[in-house]
């Protein structure tokens, strides 16, 4: 008897338009894919098809003859939990699509707008994805969980103090829940220096396929119950991860904690944007100045296009230092056209005092005006958490 991994995966798609689905099917015949593909046209077609043969993956068009927008998606999910599911979408229903993403569909596909072999890498991870999900909520005998949420954080531009913004997030969540504080990048002063941890040695960051065991062991453990893992940081100019090696880090992670906050460089990368199109929410962290501002217009530009974030984005406005005529935060949304989740007051001295204990200020100081404003942010994001979970 031949093992689920030794036959062609089996994608349902389910298109009422025969030119979107004929486009789709001629694709992925085109790239020799090795998919053996089935058609639906109507939601209750496809429910019959799940309810029979099954899917290893459904590739989901939201509005069909007998279903609209994401009720369509939540009907699939009951219907076939262990199925991946890839949403495709028109170019007006992108909005929809994220939300979608948000409930728990791996990804989604804008019609027409599509590569083929982009389409046929995107179906490929969203498999491998759900196979890696289910063998980890298997795990070795124990009970089945639900996927964390991840938290990305990054600066519009270097030196404006995101990783300390992620390692109090990160501090502060752990005060409730099982929580992982990762980085992409452990040059400079990472999340090592954060919490004083004496850094050395190689990482898993670097491996397309890491074992859960040993990803166990390089997290760092601290006294609060919060764990660290490192980025890469052997030799003056460690390798760049990949954006292959970010999914596959990050895949185990969320199965391992209820929040992962990931610490990411401020570059417009590959891995960053796999790491970002991951995510649940994504803070974009500026100082209220105009080159900071400007550099988060840009970043802006980034997780909206090549990210494909719409709704995600919170603005964490620093202040690191007090500016003599600091830009209003009226001017900053406006300019950015995003409302202001936080502003963190200014407090440097205080901010150099914790990170000399190798304590986030929201455990140093927690009734200091910095540590209230992060504490704030992250009950925001934990809320938004919850409700999308309701929701869901």
């Amino acid at each position: 008897m031949s093992s689920a991994t030794d036959r062609p995966p089996r994608i349902l798609l389910v298109e009422d338009n025969p030119a979107d689905a004929e486009w789709v099917c001629e694709w992925l015949e085109e790239c020799k894919a090795g998919f053996r593909i089935e058609h639906a046209g109507r939601l209750s077609e496809a429910a019959a098809r799940l309810a029979g043969s099954g899917a290893d993956l459904v590739l989901l068009d939201l509005m069909l003859p007998d279903s609209g927008g994401l009720d369509t998606f939540l009907e699939v999910r009951r219907r076939a939990p262990a199925s991946a599911v890839v949403v495709l979408s028109g170019l007006q229903d992108e909005a929809l699509a994220l939300r979608a993403v948000q409930a728990g569909a791996q990804d989604y596909l804008v019609k027409g707008r599509t590569p083929p072999e982009i389409l046929v890498r995107s179906l490929r991870y969203a498999l491998e994805r759900q196979r890696s999900g289910e063998r980890l909520r298997a795990g070795p005998g124990g009970p089945l969980r639900s996927a964390g949420k991840l938290i990305a954080v990054l600066g519009a531009k270097g030196g404006v103090g995101a990783t300390t913004v992620a390692a109090n997030l990160a501090a502060a969540l752990a005060r409730r829940t099982s929580v992982i504080a990762a980085e992409l990048e452990g040059m400079g002063a990472g999340l090592a220096e954060c919490f004083r941890i004496q850094a050395g040695g190689d990482s898993l960051w670097e491996s397309e396929r890491p074992d859960e065991v040993e990803l166990g062991r390089r997290l760092w453990k601290l006294p609060s119950g919060l764990r660290v893992l490192l980025g890469p940081r052997s030799g003056p100019a460690p390798a760049e991860v990949t954006p292959e090696q970010a999914e596959a880090v990050l895949e185990r992670l969320i199965w391992m904690a209820d929040r992962v906050v990931l610490d990411l460089p401020p570059r417009a990368s590959a891995a960053n944007c796999a790491a970002i199109r991951r995510a649940d929410s994504v803070v974009l962290v500026i100082e209220r100045e105009p080159a900071a501002v400007a550099a988060g217009r840009r970043m802006l530009a980034f997780l909206r296009g090549a990210c494909r974030v719409q709704g995600l984005v919170r603005l964490a406005v620093v202040n690191r230092v007090s500016f003599a005529c600091p830009m209003p935060l009226n001017e900053i949304e406006r300019e950015l056209e995003l409302a202001v989740s936080a502003v963190i007051p200014p407090n440097p001295d205080l901010c150099l005092q914790a990170r000399k204990t190798g304590a986030p200020l929201v455990y140093f100081q927690p009734e200091s005006p910095v540590a209230a404003a992060l504490l704030e942010l992250a009950g925001k994001l934990e809320e938004e958490a919850l409700a999308a979970r309701q929701t869901a």
